[in-house]
């Protein structure tokens, strides 16, 4: 049995991810057993609603307790305080989008999995969905040659965790799934409290619509010359499918994605952040991990 413990309760998704691993039948091998984070009253909520066998204090308190760890707090820049000792100890981690909101702490945590030799997974669950996977598939294969396309997601631009970096991961984990992990630039400008982004690959340009207030906008596009592919983007299963990574990292103790795809999102969105704000194009560049 996985032990599993939740840090960042006032998510949504840690009340999720427990009602899966608890409430189900599709993970008979894994169990949430305690929960914890900035918001105590959230924490309890779940901890009464599952009986779980404690709430964490402190993120510490969970060491030596718990198989792995799940970080699903709103605020990214709470990310790599809440997973880092638990790398340091050699303990499996998901870490729910954003994976930070800084770069450089983003590289951090990749160079101490690595050194470690941990795995980490998480970011977005919509990359896992079953329309992205499909758009994904029609670029690799071709069809006469890709000449771009478009994503569209919700953006929550004012907010208190994280501004621009609360809810774009969505947009930009599934852009690259579908385009590629190796975008070159972006030029980004805003239209009131929307987003949009120009970005440069080596043979073909996407657009990147991030959508104020959208809720339930999520939309792709591929363009290629025989033909054009578009698809409404259910994301209905989006948690389970994720469920469904994370729990085969724990089987088998290896990370589904790699680390760069896993980190490569924050550099992603940090360029296009500075982008519309400086009103220039800004290269998308990853050190090595």
């Amino acid at each position: 049995m996985f032990r599993i413990g939740i840090l960042g309760t006032e998510n949504s998704h840690a009340a999720v991810f427990t009602d899966i691993f608890n409430a189900g039948n599709d993970f008979p091998d894994c169990k949430v057993v305690a929960v914890g984070g900035h918001y105590p009253e959230a924490s309890q909520k779940i901890f009464e609603k599952h009986n779980l066998e404690f709430i964490a204090e402190k993120p510490e308190d969970l060491l030596g307790k718990v198989d792995a760890v799940m970080v699903t707090a709103r605020d990214g820049k709470y990310h790599a305080e809440f997973v880092r000792p638990f790398l340091e100890a050699g303990i499996p981690a998901f870490i729910d989008k954003p994976i930070t909101i800084d770069p450089a702490e983003a590289l951090s945590l990749a160079r101490l999995s690595k050194e470690k030799n941990v795995p980490i997974y998480g970011g977005s669950s919509l990359k896992c969905v079953y329309d992205v996977v499909m758009l994904q598939n029609v670029v690799k294969q071709q069809w006469g040659g890709v000449h771009g396309g478009s994503v569209y997601a919700p953006l929550s631009m004012v907010n208190e965790y994280g501004g621009f970096y609360f809810y774009t991961a969505h947009l930009a984990e599934m852009s690259m799934t579908i385009f590629g992990y190796d975008p070159q630039s972006v030029y980004a400008f805003r239209c009131g409290d929307d987003v949009t982004a120009v970005v440069r690959y080596d043979r073909y340009t996407v657009t990147n619509h991030f959508m104020e207030g959208c809720n339930r906008s999520y939309f792709g596009m591929v363009s290629c010359k025989d033909r054009n592919f578009a698809r409404e983007v259910d994301i209905s299963l989006c948690y389970k499918h994720e469920c469904e990574e994370f729990v085969s990292m724990l089987r088998t103790g290896k990370a589904p994605r790699d680390l760069r795809e896993i980190i490569l999102p924050v550099y992603y969105l940090n360029a296009i952040e500075k982008s519309y704000n400086t009103g220039k194009e800004v290269a998308i560049e990853m050190p090595e991990i």
